[in-house]
């Protein structure tokens, strides 16, 4: 078995305004199959789910599930090397991503406290390709939370199984 990503994100445009600037910044970087740095093993992805407004889910991060062609499986990330929220609402409802109440998964967000708010119909790419962001028993619940009304979101968290001795939680 062999295991790639890839990690895009561009934004375009195109100004005018007696001068004229369009221009586009574009970032793309592959993951080979591995644990070291620039490195990844295993992806985990859910679409369209619904949050409703006030309500909260926390996910494990060393304990993610999914069904693929009928059988369930279970992933436990050891550093996580990139994720992609989408919060596909768009009639207002915010989605904040960060401050669960045990355990919480922080390292991308700056504290324990901390969190990250992403508005309707937007997105949120957290990567750290190189040692990634270390996932551990005291450090595994990422916590999504619906406010200003319900949303209905993507996710998914490409990573390591397994801890690199490189790894150092920091990010780069």
């Amino acid at each position: 078995m062999s295991f790639k990503a890839q990690i895009k994100a561009s934004l375009g445009w195109d100004w005018s305004e007696g001068v004229r600037d369009n221009g586009r910044l574009d970032y793309a970087k592959s993951l080979s199959d591995g644990i070291g740095d620039n490195q990844a093993e295993a992806a985990w992805h859910l679409e369209q789910q619904t949050l409703p407004l006030g309500d909260w889910i926390d996910y494990d991060l060393t304990n993610l599930t999914r069904t693929v062609l009928g059988v369930d499986l279970s992933t436990a990330f050891a550093a996580i090397k990139a994720l992609l929220l989408f919060n596909e609402s768009t009639d207002g409802g915010e989605l904040r991503i960060g401050g669960a109440a045990e355990d919480p998964w922080s390292a991308p967000l700056g504290g324990e406290t901390e969190s990250v708010l992403v508005p309707a119909d937007s997105v949120l790419l957290l990567s750290s390709r190189q040692s990634g962001w270390i996932v551990d028993s005291a450090a595994r619940h990422l916590r999504l939370t619906a406010s200003g009304g319900d949303v209905t979101y993507s996710l998914a968290v490409v990573g390591t199984l397994s801890a690199s001795d490189s790894s150092s939680g920091s990010g780069t």
